[in-house]
């Protein structure tokens, strides 16, 4: 693995979202008539907060000539204070192979405990579990799967967080083994109401996903 260009590669697609947050005017009113969103003035990251994810994910595959594309939407709604639960569903597909494509949908559920007790950042610890079934060549298969995962939110800016994070995911019905994820995902909050988010991981199979998406209150 390429440590370097890992984080050179981070630190590209973190400028990008952050450029183009920057370049949002406040003073343009894209729906006139209507009162805009205000610009955040108070420090607010993801955790604790009620919103929905759209996402992209270009996930480059390791010794292979083909990619993967993963289209993710998520919720997270605050239970009690320092507890979220979660929800997603997620719609995967690999480029052709032999001829064949494999496609892949999946649910799940989940819970994420946080503390708000330290002035550095947010640490975190989640778990959930869901179901997914996969097709290849003409073949349908299921599975039950389930994650774990840690991280810390930091809040570099009122508006702007960064949280580093390691995920284990599994879906033991499924071909191959479980997967530990090492990554970061930064978020922009453009105004109260919508966000920009990207994020660069890399698994244990030296794979490597690049995502780009928002976050919106609902």
């Amino acid at each position: 693995m390429n440590i370097s260009r890992t984080l050179h590669s981070l630190l590209v697609v973190s400028g990008l979202v952050l450029g183009t947050s920057l370049a949002v005017r406040a003073d343009v009113d894209p729906y006139p008539g209507e009162t805009p969103a205000a610009p955040v003035t108070s420090p607010e990251g993801l955790l604790g907060q009620k919103h929905a994810t759209l996402t992209y994910s270009y996930v480059n595959l390791d010794d292979s000539s083909t990619h993967a594309d993963d289209y993710r939407f998520a919720s997270n709604i605050p239970l009690a204070f320092g507890l979220d639960g979660l929800l997603s569903y997620d719609y995967s597909r690999s480029g052709q192979m032999a001829g064949n494509r494999m496609t892949s949908h999946t649910f799940a559920a989940g819970l994420r405990a946080f503390s708000s007790q330290f002035n550095w950042g947010k640490p975190y610890l989640e778990a959930g579990g869901g179901f997914a079934q996969a097709r290849f060549a003409g073949t349908k298969d299921d599975s039950v799967v389930w994650t774990v995962a840690g991280g810390v939110e930091f809040q570099l800016r009122p508006a702007t967080s960064l949280t580093p994070y390691i995920r284990y995911y599994d879906a033991p019905d499924l071909a191959g083994s479980g997967t530990t994820t090492f990554g970061a995902k930064l978020n922009h909050w453009v105004n109260t109401q919508w966000a920009v988010t990207a994020g660069l991981d890399i698994d244990d199979d030296r794979n490597t996903t690049f995502t780009v998406g928002t976050n919106f209150r609902f």
